[in-house]
């Protein structure tokens, strides 16, 4: 019988499920109260879009900026533009409501799932690792996963290659081993682009992950949904 060539070689079982945090394990939604307690009431999404940008233009320069810093700046400034002022122990409030979130319905279950099927399973987060500890230990489910890391070590933001990689080295893994699991477009079209299987977390149904990112080798409604989608992918 002929041997296969490599590109008809069967792909690899999965190995390794890396986890985006913010909005993908829990809501925003007690740092949003609070910013409305100081007098920003629906600026929850402008203000992490701008953290967000801001880190990724320092990756696409090849430095880093840590999340706090950016979170504190982007706060300050959306204050002065509603021309309301906070002081030092407001702003360490807002910040606080990251020790208050609580995770997605789905998670439990689906991060069960992947620990039935022997799966490591690690958060990678912008934000802070420490902060996904706690998340993690107040919420139960610490024990369902494998380890927790934030892309400091990396010296770059996802969706920068570096992150992905150190993690898929770090565990041992290849990129066609690895999947990425988050509810970000951007932060699945950095794993695409460093080689990982790619599931996406579409928990709105918008369905709207934009055409030119490709399409998600994965996607469902729920956590263990992508679970499932994960393991009975076609390896081909």
């Amino acid at each position: 019988m002929p041997t296969p060539s490599p590109s008809q070689q069967p792909d690899p079982p999965l190995e390794l499920v890396l986890l985006d945090v913010n909005e993908t394990l829990f809501s925003l939604q007690p740092v949003a109260d609070r910013m409305a307690e100081i007098g920003l009431d629906g600026r929850l999404e402008l203000w992490f879009t701008r953290i967000l940008r801001d880190g990724f233009a320092a990756a696409a320069a090849d430095s880093f900026v840590g999340f706090r810093e950016l979170a504190e700046h982007h706060l300050l400034v959306l204050l002065r533009r509603e021309h309301l002022t906070a002081t030092a122990t407001e702003v360490a409030h807002v910040l606080g409501g990251f020790d208050e979130v609580v995770p997605h319905p789905d998670v439990a279950s689906g991060l069960a799932d992947l620990r039935r099927a022997d799966i490591t399973a690690v958060a990678l987060t912008n934000g802070s690792a420490e902060i996904t500890r706690g998340f993690l230990d107040r919420s139960g489910l610490a024990e369902l996963v494998d380890d927790v890391r934030d892309v400091g070590e990396a010296g770059r933001w996802k969706p920068a290659p570096e992150p992905y990689l150190l993690e898929v080295e770090r565990r041992g893994s290849t990129p066609r081993t690895t999947a990425m699991i988050a509810v970000h477009p951007w932060d699945l079209y950095g794993a695409r682009s460093a080689g990982l299987i790619t599931a996406w977390l579409d928990r709105d149904g918008v369905a709207d992950f934009p055409s030119a990112f490709g399409t998600p080798d994965v996607h469902a409604a729920t956590l263990g949904g992508l679970v499932d989608g994960l393991l009975d992918r076609p390896r081909v």
